[in-house]
């Protein structure tokens, strides 16, 4: 749906402020104003757009003349222009995620207008009371208060025409103030971007001449529309600024679900609280005490025809967004124990003529069900449980104890497919004979796309220029090389260290702000599309071994092994913490 094309009169009013924004909502000043003033009264409104293009163009020419050595985005003031590596490689956005809110729309179906607000409690308010108006939904977020690399959005009234006006631009609120005092500046009303980067969107802008007031919108797809359509009535001023992306969160990977009195201490085969003092010397970074960082968490969907859909339909991942299969135990279509090849074709009995057939029931109302990817399907592995299943049995049930067809085909078998088992204490990644038979679950979602990597530079060790990798899609940062190997600028040289699991956690804790990934993040690194070498992206990770990889996540089943990821064959496993030797590749979170 596109909500602007229901009107041809549309005023954006993100609403931070409370108390008398809406009296009774026709009781806010817009509704209270006519608006069909002529265009020769209003058209000497229209504040001068050329200087917000300035003032963003400005500040992306800043942020890329800023060395790789700028000043730590922590210590930056509010309204001081981040590196561009900061914006690129999502670090902003991941900073303003911290106090993102977001901002709703509603459609005035009596002043044709729309509404918008970041209050829940406002949100809330008009829902229940003021059915005049109509719910489009979330429109884009934005940070409540200031995050580095971000600069104050000033909002203003218009007493003219009893709408508000939003710029980022220091220039444009001057001359504002200086040129057309029928602007009231009302404060700042949220934090945005004046440079583009991951995790940020345009918010577009358009003016009115004939009403004398500006329109917002951060759909891309809406902007196309009105440009195509009504370039007549709506002139398109340009980018604005950039807002969060509604969808955008801190990490895009579930937890683990491994629990705070799941760690290890030096010496010990025996998993202890993560509280302990000797867990805490080893290493405090551990899967363990990370429980609280994107934390395993599902919801309900909502049903538009009231209330939500019973979780034995449809449920959602609250870390990632995606939507997954319920299962039933009523022996029809989804039952839980009904089991399929993975061969396409589209039979009855394949996960082709599955996903087909689950697509015409319109589960949930959708109708772009798909497989999942493997990593997906990795996210559901709640790897702190000692008994089967291993998917959140809360809201998955008893359907979680199987093994699951991934979508990926094995690269250099195309007989064969990839799987995750959820049985008890697994979360392992076989590949199976696609003749044969395992569970399918399936899922809705856009899957992570666009470019992938971005570099910059840290300081570590030898290592030259650009010797980090920038991952948009899950958030994280990446040393280019394996440990004991420096990265020259072109490739990793040297040996790699190889390490116990005990030595790997130790090691870590030697360079500060990296960490031993779990089993998740290391997995998320694996390109199953190749067939040879290292399965690793081999642009951003030239010259990476083809071998095994240690994780942060213990094997609770016994204290003695940890998770551990073999990018020679695609797998996951678990391996004996002593005395195998393995490679370690450290993370962090920028």
């Amino acid at each position: 749906m596109t909500p602007f094309l229901r009107s041809s009169v549309a005023a954006l009013w993100p609403t931070l402020l409370l108390g008398a924004l809406l009296t009774a909502c026709g009781g806010s000043r817009e509704s209270s104003v006519d608006t069909r003033s002529s265009a020769a009264a209003n058209a000497q409104n229209a504040p001068p757009a050329a200087l917000n293009a300035q003032t963003l163009q400005a500040a992306e020419a800043q942020a890329k003349r800023t060395s790789a050595d700028a000043a730590p985005l922590e210590t930056l003031a509010e309204g001081q222009v981040a590196a561009w590596s900061d914006y690129a490689s999502g670090k902003v956005a991941r900073k303003a995620a911290t106090v993102r809110l977001q901002v709703y729309r509603f459609f005035n179906t009596q002043t044709t207008a729309h509404f918008y607000t970041a209050s829940e409690t406002e949100k809330a308010n008009v829902l229940a009371t003021m059915p005049q108006f109509g719910y489009d939904g979330p429109a884009f977020s934005a940070a409540s208060a200031f995050s580095p690399g971000l600069s104050p959005v000033y909002r203003f009234y218009n007493t003219q025409t009893g709408v508000h006006f939003y710029t980022i631009s220091e220039a444009e609120k001057s001359s504002i103030q200086t040129n057309l005092p029928q602007f009231q500046l009302e404060g700042t009303a949220y934090h945005a971007s004046q440079v583009a980067g991951a995790g940020l969107t345009p918010l577009y802008r358009f003016y009115m001449p004939a009403k004398g007031f500006h329109f917002y919108t951060a759909s891309e797809t809406e902007k196309n529309s009105i440009v195509a359509n009504l370039s007549a009535t709506y002139n398109y001023e340009g980018i604005g600024y950039y807002v969060l992306a509604a969808d955008w969160k801190a990490e895009k990977l579930p937890h683990t679900g491994i629990t705070a009195a799941q760690c290890v201490k030096a010496g010990s085969a025996v998993l202890v609280a993560c509280s302990d003092t000797g867990a805490t010397a080893l290493n405090p970074q551990q899967d363990g005490h990370r429980v609280a960082i994107n934390a395993m968490a599902y919801s309900t969907v909502a049903n538009p025809a009231g209330g939500s859909f019973p979780i034995t339909d449809c449920i959602k991942d609250s870390v990632t967004g995606l939507i997954w299969e319920g299962k039933t135990s009523d022996g029809g279509l989804r039952d839980e124990l009904n089991r399929f090849t993975h061969q396409g074709g589209g039979a009855a009995t394949d996960s082709s003529g599955y996903v087909t057939a689950v697509n015409g029931t319109a589960l949930c109302g959708y109708t772009d069900w798909r497989m999942p990817t493997r990593t997906e399907l990795l996210g559901l592995v709640k790897y702190g449980v000692v008994a089967a299943p291993m998917a959140d049995a809360t809201w998955f049930g008893t359907s979680g104890n199987a093994i699951f067809w991934a979508s990926e085909t094995v690269s250099e078998d195309s007989t064969k497919a990839w799987m995750v088992d959820m049985r008890s204490v697994g979360g392992y990644t076989p590949a199976g004979a696609r003749s044969s038979i395992a569970a399918v679950r399936l899922v809705r979602g856009t899957p992570s796309a666009g470019t992938r990597f971005s570099y910059s530079s840290v300081a570590y060790g030898s290592d030259a220029a650009n010797n980090v990798v920038n991952d948009s899609w899950t958030g994280l940062q990446w040393r280019r090389c394996e440990e004991g190997r420096v990265w020259d600028g072109t490739t990793c040289d040297g040996a790699a260290t190889g390490f116990s699991h005990e030595q790997a956690l130790a090691h870590a804790t030697t360079q500060p702000g990296w960490r031993v990934p779990n089993v998740k993040e290391t997995e998320s690194l694996m390109e199953l599309s190749r067939s040879s070498g290292a399965r690793i992206n081999a642009t951003a990770f030239p010259g990476a071994l083809a071998f095994y990889m240690w994780t942060s996540t213990p094997y609770v089943a016994g204290g003695d092994m940890a998770y551990a990821a073999a990018f020679n064959l695609g797998l996951v496993l678990v391996m004996d913490r002593v005395p195998n030797s393995l490679n370690l590749r450290l993370v962090r979170n920028p």
